[in-house]
């Protein structure tokens, strides 16, 4: 808990096959650094809590509801609460910077 030097640094942990992360728990809060694999994909899902984040390194498409977008490097992202989205990452891995309210 506190600081972290740098997220590209942080020693990250298998969290599912193909991501890789690290995550500090608050009271409300969840931030989580977070390197997804290569040629990975997430469909779709939905949750009732707001989430946002920033891409660290590398690029990956992106769609929240209707609207879709690649994001690379210091592009970020809003997600409101039970909104669809999902993403998907290409030849390299894409690590991001996720906070999202504690369910």
């Amino acid at each position: 808990m506190g600081f972290q030097k740098s997220a590209n640094q942080m020693a990250l942990q298998e969290f599912r096959p193909g991501i890789r992360s690290m995550a500090e728990f608050g009271d409300k809060l969840v931030m989580a650094c977070m390197e997804i694999g290569p040629e990975k994909e997430d469909t779709g899902h939905q949750h009732p809590f707001e989430q946002c984040g920033i891409v660290i390194e590398g690029k990956i498409e992106m769609f929240i509801g209707e609207e879709r977008i690649i994001l690379e490097a210091m592009d970020t992202y809003f997600i409101p609460a039970g909104v669809t989205h999902g993403w998907k990452t290409f030849e390299i891995p894409a690590r991001l910077l996720d906070v999202s309210a504690k369910s």
